[in-house]
């Protein structure tokens, strides 16, 4: 089982569990970075309600997001930024 860290989140544990495990299901389906983004926004969209946004990787970045819904993690070498908007 790869690594896995969470880097900083302002979720519900019920809710980073939640994205654990989708990210976790998506890197063993997919191996395109663009595959286990829209896998996990879509399952945040079914689960969660609409306007999820996810970024794979580290490039510099700066996001607006919903209070109690951001994520940034790790799993193994892929870093998940998974968050609400709108």
């Amino acid at each position: 089982m790869p690594k896995i860290e969470i880097h900083k989140s302002d979720m519900s544990d019920e809710m980073q569990r939640d994205a654990l495990q989708v990210a976790l299901l998506a890197l063993n389906m997919y191996t395109k970075g663009n595959d286990i983004a829209n896998y996990i926004k879509k399952e945040f969209d079914r689960k969660h309600g609409n306007t999820w946004q996810c970024i794979i990787g580290s490039s510099g970045y700066s996001v607006t997001h919903n209070p109690n819904s951001y994520i940034n993690f790790s799993v193994g070498d892929k870093k998940i930024t998974l968050f609400k908007t709108g």
